[in-house]
């Protein structure tokens, strides 16, 4: 079975234009793990950090919360991104996601069979 990255470059909310891509982004890795395929990353970029904010109150959160605990796949959050454009730091950071960078998006793409980009 393959190897997978996901990136998720959208927090969608009712301020945001309805793209839907968050969801799109869960459930295409719910399918994927049901299959039998590995995601070694899922790489929060652009809006999509805001998923890892502790204030942050998104209905998906917790679903990626439990995939990731279920089947062992790192929630990266662009630490840029997520301090410079949302005040995201280590102190206000969820549980269950972590602070890294493009460096480590581009070595787990690397080893990846396939990125797939939301």
């Amino acid at each position: 079975m393959a190897r997978l990255v996901l990136a998720l470059h959208s927090f969608d909310d009712s301020a945001s234009s309805p793209s839907y891509r968050s969801l799109l982004a869960y459930h295409y890795a719910q399918a994927a793990v049901a299959s039998g395929h590995q995601i070694d990353m899922v790489f929060f970029y652009q809006s999509g950090v805001r998923f890892g904010g502790a204030d942050e109150k998104h209905p998906l959160t917790d679903k990626w919360l439990e995939l990731s605990a279920h089947h062992n796949i790192p929630l990266v959050l662009c630490a840029t991104v997520a301090e410079t454009e949302y005040s995201i730091g280590e102190e206000t950071l969820r549980p269950g996601f972590h602070n890294g960078g493009l460096t480590e998006f581009a070595q787990a793409t690397a080893l990846a069979d396939q990125v797939v980009q939301f």
